[in-house]
């Protein structure tokens, strides 16, 4: 296989060619599958004791939601990972050799992730809910009997 198929099989290129990042529709889809994972195994919790029937239903959302989010970032990163092995890129950048074309691809690629709003975004959601959800936990144990 050549360079440059093995390039379009997982490259982004529009982020790279264009200079912009530009998440694919698909990752925006995943994203929110987690979002609403996130928030709904943290209201696991705070509704148990007035409806345990919706806290089930919170609880499967939540686990079912992390499963298929952590499933297609486990399939991308892996791809990333063999690629980076496949290239050598680390040795490389660490011992200052010339880049190819696609070794410079798979760098644009890499900073793409790591410019992710989507990342950003998820961590906030995380950190809130579950803020949100410890605070109110804490209240509702123990100082609201």
């Amino acid at each position: 296989m050549n360079t440059q198929d093995t390039t379009k099989s997982f490259i982004c290129h529009d982020c790279f060619r264009l200079k912009k990042c530009k998440e694919p529709q698909a990752s925006w889809i995943f994203f929110y599958i987690a979002l609403a994972a996130t928030i709904a195994i943290r209201a696991v919790n705070l509704v148990m004791d007035f409806n345990p029937f919706l806290a089930k239903v919170f609880w499967y959302i939540g686990v079912g939601g992390f499963f298929v989010y952590f499933l297609y970032k486990y399939r991308s990163d892996t791809v990333l990972q063999r690629e980076l092995e496949r290239t050598n890129l680390s040795d490389k950048v660490l011992s200052k050799q010339a880049l190819s074309e696609h070794d410079y691809e798979v760098v644009g690629t890499i900073l793409c992730r790591l410019k992710s709003p989507q990342d950003a975004l998820n961590y906030f959601f995380i950190f809130l809910s579950s803020g949100l959800a410890l605070g109110i936990g804490i209240y509702v144990d123990f100082f609201k009997r």
